[in-house]
């Protein structure tokens, strides 16, 4: 005899989140996710931040020291400056920042600059395309993006970020406010993924990411929330720091990730985190040991080279990592090369590279005298304050 049971219908995921407490804390809305993106975007599964030295913990080229940045110059490393004026604000590494995090990036207003409509003034991070691609940008496919940060600033009220790609042809513009003067604030803002336009996916910057901290009216976006085919990036009523003489804005903690969820802030290790500023830039500095076996303070060896001639030698520099591109040399102090018991010390266009790749570099020193061609030596950045630098950055 065969007996049959029948029983209603019921929906499985309704009835679990009818429990307490159904999967953990997010165990609502990883049931309710309507696709598996949505699910991989709560969990946070692997890499998440698209950002590098978002926590500003590297600061190869000026350490901790005052800056006052040109036209695409960098404060911490991924953090350049656009900037139609020179000298309207210095930029710094410092110790203030917000609980759970070591450092953050502060910008001063070094005057009141009225800025005129042409004007800009912003802090940009670009990502390289390699990395963005997975955003599907350009496509009917796009993926929504969330930017959270952390800011602080002297003046308070509406100031403005935004996303561009690289040739400016596709721009987002959205609002952000500071409530309270001088006092750590966590922002999330959410970004509609752009489903047309060109959007990078080699090495060339993916999309850049922007903040403004001045620029005039020319560049007031028409919309905010929405794609526009404009070099636009401000609002009518943002905030200009460059505006009032010594305001201080403040910021670390970023993160742009896939999603509309701002996920806690993903930290990388100090180790991880250079290793990854390493593909862009590289600042071989001089040694701080001394005494107790480890030589004196400022003796830092970093090549062999050959004497080619009398007045020449050459050799090769190993970078230790593979960079975006072949690096150029971008400027030296304090680097003698010692050979057959005498000193060398170039200056100039001594010095430069014969060769670059983006693993290493073949440098060279000419014009010197009494070398004794087929010796060897070393060359070494002989002072704590002496430096060799590598740029591979935008």
């Amino acid at each position: 005899m065969t007996v049959r049971v029948s029983k209603p219908a019921f929906n499985l995921r309704e009835k679990l989140s009818e429990l307490d407490r159904p999967v953990g804390l997010h165990g609502n809305e990883i049931l309710k996710s309507d696709t598996p993106q949505d699910t991989f975007d709560l969990v946070g599964t692997g890499r998440k931040n698209l950002v590098i030295n978002g926590g500003m913990t590297v600061s190869q080229r000026a350490l901790d020291a005052e800056v006052t940045p040109a036209h695409t110059d960098y404060g911490p490393d991924r953090m350049r400056f656009d900037l139609s004026q020179s000298s309207k604000l210095k930029v710094q590494q410092v110790t203030d920042a917000p609980a759970g995090f070591s450092h953050s990036m502060k910008v001063t207003s070094l005057s009141a600059y009225s800025s005129s409509s042409g004007d800009y003034f912003l802090l940009q991070n670009m990502i390289e395309g390699i990395d963005s691609a997975r955003l599907k940008w350009g496509t009917s496919e796009a993926q929504t993006v969330t930017l959270s940060f952390y800011v602080k600033s002297s003046i308070a009220g509406i100031h403005a970020c935004g996303i561009r790609n690289d040739n400016y042809t596709r721009g987002i513009t959205q609002r952000y406010e500071i409530k309270t003067p001088d006092t750590w604030e966590r922002k999330t803002v959410t970004f509609p993924g752009c489903p047309d336009g060109t959007w990078q996916t080699t090495t060339s910057a993916g999309l850049k990411i922007n903040f403004d901290l001045g620029t005039g009216s020319t560049y007031e976006a028409a919309s905010t929330g929405t794609w526009l085919a404009t070099n636009d990036f401000i609002t009518s009523d943002s905030v200009k720091i460059v505006g009032t003489n010594a305001a201080t804005w403040y910021i670390t903690g970023i993160q742009l990730e896939t999603g509309r969820v701002a996920t806690p802030f993903e930290h990388r290790s100090i180790a991880e985190e250079l290793q990854l500023c390493h593909r862009y830039y590289i600042k071989f500095r001089g040694a701080v040991g001394g005494g107790g076996g480890y030589g004196s303070a400022g003796d830092g060896a970093i090549a062999t080279l050959a004497n080619w001639t009398d007045t020449s030698a050459y050799g090769p520099i190993f970078m230790g990592t593979t960079m975006r591109y072949a690096p150029t040399l971008t400027g030296y102090a304090n680097v003698n090369y010692f050979s057959a018991g005498n000193t060398f010390a170039p200056s100039g266009s001594q010095m430069y590279l014969a060769g670059s790749s983006r693993n290493r570099v073949e440098i060279t020193i000419q014009s010197m005298t009494n070398m004794s061609q087929g010796n060897a030596g070393w060359l070494r950045i002989d002072n704590v304050n002496g430096y060799l630098s590598f740029d591979a950055d935008y």
